[in-house]
């Protein structure tokens, strides 16, 4: 097959599926009450699981319990063969999903470590498969607060209908609230009632109830789902998520409370004119009838004068110098200390102690963790005076680097200035 043909053909199954859920989208939108009940030979079709297979191979990821990785599949299964299989076993109903593998990873910028779900290549596919499948149809209910984990939807949109409600709607009286655990504490009774409001086909169901109940694997030791949670990692999790706490988009647009709810997958801010207290413990009750709670170490109730981070920004509220104009405050940004502790580390990490590399090695695997945590500040339009000065601490990291790789302070300090680096081809945060 020539390399057009290939790209021809990828171009046909992404039209088709989109296709697929654009008619699915139009269906759920006529009736937001209307309950599905024939979308599990769609999970199947040969274009939606080779759709999944390209989402899910471009997100790389470690291997599950069967250390099966993706370049073992390609090369001695074949990816037709693998997918066929796939279909095999959904079509004649013998799929079973197989416990995820659980590591623990490093909270960035934190001591403590959560736990990560991975699921085999098999199972992330058909996750895939079925995400492509009925999320059209869970998004036409979906309310405008929420902004993660959505189509079309982000952090961007979600920082910039913070800084519009405190700086102009002057709702400067902030709930800043941290769901205690939510990943470990979805119930799964509850979770599985939200899903059967828009989905009756029972074979779609068992595919989900099977995922949550899967269990998981640690150390090569078995442990049994105990009715609440999602792992973090699965595919299909962050909708799972938002399909969940929906309910609370729902209670909380249903309420009398005034203020602006902003939800990012379980990280949550409320914008209010005032009455904090009262609209935490309103969201809090809100909360308990999903069985959840709040972390109350981390929820607080803060004035937008005194700042508050979330979604690695942080914002205040400040006096507008110049006379001429019609606002007197407005809403700026700038990293967090939390995000900029965060890149600090990348750095440190990236450079290391690999002295048997040269700087440029260094600065070729330095260049794209600096270019994509600036990406996404610029995105986000934050003040750039804290983020410039991370100039001076890479300079200085690569510094002690070359110095340490020479033993030679000399060569460590002496070699390095900004022209240099830049002649290196080093990223620079600009102005």
């Amino acid at each position: 097959m020539s390399a057009s043909t290939a790209v021809d053909n990828a171009m046909n199954v992404q039209e088709k599926v989109q296709v697929l859920q654009s008619k699915l989208s139009r269906v759920a939108k006529q009736s937001l009450g209307r309950r599905f009940g024939a979308l599990y030979d769609k999970i199947y079709r040969r274009d939606v699981l080779m759709e999944a297979w390209k989402r899910v191979r471009a997100n790389h990821g470690a291997p599950g319990i069967d250390e099966q990785d993706f370049e073992s599949i390609e090369k001695e299964i074949g990816v037709r063969t693998f997918l066929a299989e796939i279909r095999r076993e959904l079509k004649q109903n013998r799929y079973q999903s197989v416990p995820v593998k659980r590591c623990w990873i490093e909270k960035e910028g934190k001591p403590d470590k959560r736990p990560l779900g991975i699921p085999i290549i098999r199972d992330r596919v058909v996750q895939m498969a079925c995400k492509l499948v009925i999320e059209p149809i869970f998004e036409t209910n979906f309310l405008p607060c929420s902004y993660g984990f959505r189509p079309k939807r982000g952090t961007k949109m979600a920082i910039k209908k913070i800084v519009q409600m405190v700086g102009f709607a002057k709702q400067t009286t902030i709930l800043d609230a941290d769901i205690k655990g939510f990943f470990d504490n979805v119930d799964h009774d509850i979770l599985m009632k939200l899903v059967r409001k828009r989905i009756s086909d029972p074979r779609v169901l068992r595919l989900i109830e099977g995922w949550l109940k899967a269990g998981v694997m640690e150390e090569g030791k078995f442990h049994e789902s105990d009715g609440v949670g999602t792992p973090q990692g699965g595919v299909i999790s962050p909708l799972l998520a938002n399909i969940y706490l929906h309910s609370f988009d729902k209670m909380f647009t249903e309420s009398n409370l005034s203020g602006t709810l902003i939800r990012y997958a379980d990280d949550l801010v409320v914008a209010t004119w005032g009455a904090g207290p009262y609209v935490r413990k309103r969201v809090e009750g809100m909360l308990n009838r999903l069985k959840l709670k709040t972390n109350a170490e981390k929820t607080r109730v803060v004035r937008a004068e005194d700042g508050f981070d979330f979604l690695g920004e942080h914002f205040r509220l400040r006096q507008i110098k110049n006379p001429r104009t019609r606002h007197r405050q407005h809403c700026v940004i700038w990293p967090s200390d939390r995000s900029m502790k965060r890149i600090r580390e990348k750095v440190r990490k990236v450079v290391g102690r690999r002295y048997s590399m040269s700087l440029e090695e260094i600065i070729a695997d330095l260049n794209p963790v600096l270019r994509g945590w600036d990406n996404y500040h610029k995105a986000s339009d934050a003040q750039r005076k804290r983020i410039v000065k991370l100039n001076g601490f890479v300079r200085d990291r690569l510094s002690i680097f070359l110095k340490r790789k020479h033993n030679s302070e000399v060569k460590g300090f002496g070699r390095l200035s900004d022209s240099v680096l830049v002649r290196l081809g080093l990223y620079r945060f600009a102005a």
